[in-house]
């Protein structure tokens, strides 16, 4: 813990500010986790251009898990005078591993997210197209988020920042879960700290360097 804790202030002290995009600033790599109960996902990428990053995506629900390489693209950005769109493409294909197999799986997101300094709006759908050859039936995972968030202050650039958001997420046929968070980021840091309405806890953090 100590040793995690020197490195985030070592990775501090020369950060750039973070966000939550798929695609960061030209030669920046970004490591981002979300994280539940019976869920976990993590995404490695380096951005070769301002537009385009590449990367590893391991997501895991339940039992069953996906590994893949990934391209993630900036198809168009909004710069307004007090606010930024964005809408990115990704797409992969690597391994899932279930029901104790090994197969090929494809993967396809858009993510839009359109933010100012007050208010953060974000929506995003992913699905995984497996192979459903076999004995096991496997119907294509799929996953849509809805974000909506309030800055409760203005930091400046070198001052902790605080946002409040709800979340509404929906897997495949599953009922719609909601999820409140307190999102805190500091240069290059962010961590959210998250409870959902039926209870559950959630974690995600980012790191960019």
């Amino acid at each position: 813990m100590k040793m995690f804790t020197i490195l985030l202030i070592i990775i501090s002290a020369t950060a750039t500010p973070v966000d939550a995009h798929p695609v960061s600033y030209q030669g920046a790599t970004s490591l981002m986790s979300y994280n539940k109960p019976d869920q976990n996902e993590l995404l490695l990428t380096y951005s070769f251009k301002s537009y385009l990053a590449a990367g590893l995506y391991y997501f895991k629900e339940g039992r069953t898990s996906y590994s893949l390489p990934r391209v993630n693209f900036l198809a168009k950005r909004w710069n307004n005078e007090d606010s930024q769109g964005n809408i990115y493409l990704s797409a992969g294909y690597g391994a899932e591993r279930s029901f104790e197999e090994t197969k090929g799986v494809g993967f396809a997101s858009a993510d839009l997210d359109w933010e100012s300094r007050k208010y953060y709006t974000a929506a995003s759908y992913s699905r995984f197209i497996r192979d459903s050859s076999g004995v096991q039936s496997r119907p294509d995972f799929e996953m849509i988020k809805l974000r909506a968030g309030v800055a409760p202050y203005l930091a400046e650039y070198n001052e902790i920042n605080a946002w409040f958001i709800l979340q509404a997420e929906k897997q495949n046929d599953s009922s719609t879960q909601l999820t409140q968070f307190v999102r805190l980021f500091y240069r290059n840091v962010l961590i959210e700290l998250g409870a959902g309405f039926n209870g559950e806890w959630a974690f995600n953090y980012m790191v960019h360097f």
